[in-house]
């Protein structure tokens, strides 16, 4: 128990982000109990948080209605009743909750309809129904503030007072490019720091004698410009300021791990303000103790606590169990429905370094879903491609996040494995330069690799396995003796008109040129320009729909599809001489030894981190077989 200076007010701020609808400690893709994060599991630690502070407030900094098939079930279509992520949230007593940017993935108007039946404050200051000329023009799409009030005793003079505490909300203005389909032409986007430094300003004048932040912005100290994906460095420099919650990054603040200038991770700073990072899922908690002075300036931090409670454990709280289990039931009724049959495995531990069968798989899936919608179009004639990449590769979901479907039944609950994402297919117009561009880019995920020198780490830890484009419908190789062209934000790093790691860019065994038109089949989040892609000119998309990739892969299972796919790769590595890639993956591949004796790899050990260490063999073609 945290005990408070003479003289001052105890504030607790407490916190959660990023719980992407983990309510239980539950993992529905395994069918598993787990200890180690959900909503219910944070209600406990919440609950004994407040009843060790004599005034607090509970805050949500965003990403809580997209990430399990509970609360993507809810959000895809209405059942007439608060959504079950917003009940958990009342249940605990939520004072107010701010957007983050996977709020939008289902469209504006489906948020409108999900927020409206809640009574928590749902609060967002960058996006906007109207952008002015200046910050103080703007109209917000929602809210951008609330001023919360507690009555506190003044130790001073022991006269009760109300303590009057502002609270602002700030996400990436990067959702018009990752919801692009949803969202142009609807919102505008005003950057972070300038929509922060004018609310807290605005919270002032109205009164509020302290302003807590809800960033949904990662830490990154060297992003400190004009519209920063991670801006949160900056943002703790925002004049009247008291407090942040960062996330967006599912990192943890305090944390040894996180370095920069601007952070104290001893004291729980980012530039002397007071800041959380509370992790992912409900894995964490964020406590932030505000020491409170007051004068006749008005009330000021004299010092501060923080703390991240950690929920791996706790016993999960019974009213927040009980205040979901229809939607729990109902969840798990919905993804043991069955669809069809694979008479193979279909894993996704080597996902990243070949093309694999999941990755294969959603792009049929995509494919036949394009295809229909082309039919009597002026499009119809072009050659129809479809890009997908790994959406399960570990990461920071940790060493169990990868698919893993053992051959026989397959239901929705792997459909939904193997498309966790709400993206909405479209489809875009574009040239074989473009194409070139486009796998340029997926191949810079990979470290460059010199002959002769052993055993090579291969990936750039940076790129996130969702980064890795493959083309079905063309063939090609990636030299990785060859630096990458771009970073993991898509920058350029050498010149364009160097050699390129794609080589022997074909289709049917024809080069592509330059000037050759297709058509891709391709999520909206990567049409608009997630990832490090270049996003598409919007008269370049040709076919937008309201289909969205787990639907597609549902219906491509239920007609039988996934035995119908092939085992001849797309692509694979040119061979380096006297070179292997190091590379970590789930402890599950052990389960599959004949795949990874078809690749010639060699199972190194485990990790401290529970991953395991593999190493491939690059001096002859690997990636062989899909399968």
């Amino acid at each position: 128990m945290t005990e408070p200076p003479k003289d001052c007010v105890w504030l607790r701020v407490l916190s959660t982000s990023d719980t992407h609808g983990h309510l239980l400690g539950y993992d529905y893709a395994r069918a598993a109990v787990v200890e180690a994060w959900g909503l219910a599991r944070a209600a406990t630690c919440i609950s004994r948080a407040r009843a060790d502070a004599p005034v607090s407030i509970l805050l949500d900094n965003g990403d809580f209605l997209q990430g399990t098939p509970l609360a993507q079930l809810f959000c895809g279509q209405a059942h007439g009743g608060p959504h079950p992520v917003l009940s958990a949230m009342e249940a605990m007593g939520y004072d107010a909750i701010g957007l983050g940017n996977h709020e939008f993935n289902y469209g504006l108007d489906r948020l409108d309809e999900i927020t409206a039946l809640t009574q928590i404050p749902v609060l967002c200051a960058n996006v906007l129904t109207a952008k002015g000329a200046t910050p103080q023009e703007d109209i917000p799409f929602r809210p951008p503030s609330v001023i919360l009030h507690r009555e506190v005793t003044d130790p001073q003079n022991g006269e009760t007072v109300e303590l009057r505490i502002g609270v602002l909300s700030v996400l990436p203005t990067q959702i018009l490019t990752w919801d692009g389909a949803h969202l142009a032409g609807r919102v505008e986007v005003r950057d972070m720091v300038e929509a922060a430094k004018t609310q807290a300003a605005k919270l002032r004048e109205a009164g509020a004698d302290l302003v807590i932040l809800l960033a949904h912005t990662g830490i990154d100290p060297a992003a400190d410009g004009p519209e920063a994906e991670n801006a949160a460095t900056a943002l703790a420099r925002v004049p009247g300021v008291d407090a942040m919650v960062t996330g967006h990054t599912h990192k943890l603040f305090p944390d040894a791990a996180v370095q920069g200038a601007e952070l104290d991770t001893k004291a729980g700073t980012i530039g002397g303000v007071p800041t959380v990072m509370p992790g992912y899922r409900g894995s964490h908690v964020g406590v932030i103790d505000l020491f409170l002075q007051r004068d006749d300036a008005g009330w000021s931090v004299a010092s501060h606590h923080v703390m991240l409670q950690p929920v791996e454990g706790v016993e999960e709280d019974p009213e927040v169990v009980a205040a979901i289990a229809r939607a729990h039931q109902a969840t798990l009724d919905y993804i043991t429905r069955p669809l069809g049959q694979s008479s193979r495995p279909i894993h996704s531990y080597f996902s990243q370094l070949r093309d694999d069968l999941p990755t294969r798989l959603v792009a049929m899936a995509q494919y036949n879903e394009i295809k229909s919608r082309l039919e009597g179009t002026s499009h119809a004639h072009l050659p129809l491609l479809s890009a997908s990449a790994p959406y399960q590769t570990g990461g920071r979901s940790g060493p169990t996040a990868y698919v893993d479907i053992p051959a026989g039944p397959l239901s929705v609950r792997d459909a939904n494995t193997l498309y966790p994402f709400p993206n909405a297919l479209c489809a875009v117009l574009t040239s074989g330069a473009e194409l070139h561009d486009w796998l340029e880019r997926s191949a810079s995920a990979f470290l460059q690799i010199k002959a002769g020198q052993g055993a090579q780490p291969l990936l750039n830890p940076a790129f996130p396995g969702h980064a890795i484009d493959t083309i079905y419908g063309l063939t090609y190789q990636i030299d990785l003796r060859l630096p990458p062209a771009f970073d993991e934000n898509g920058a350029r790093l050498r010149p364009a008109g160097e050699k390129s790691r794609v080589q022997n860019l074909c289709m049917n065994g024809a080069p592509v040129r330059a000037d050759d038109q297709f058509v891709v089949a391709v999520s909206g989040y990567r049409a608009y320009g997630g990832g490090p892609y270049a996003s598409c000119a919007p008269q370049r998309v040709v076919v937008q729909t309201d289909a969205r990739g787990l639907e597609s892969v549902v219906s491509f299972v239920q007609s039988g599809g996934v035995d119908t796919l092939r085992d001849d790769p797309c692509w694979h590595f040119v061979p380096v001489v006297g070179a292997s890639a190091l590379f970590a993956t789930g402890p599950g591949l052990a389960q599959h030894g004949d795949d990874i004796a078809r690749l010639g790899a060699s199972v190194l050990g485990p990790r401290e981190d529970g991953f395991i260490d593999i190493s491939l063999p690059l001096d002859r073609n690997t990636c062989e077989s899909a399968a």
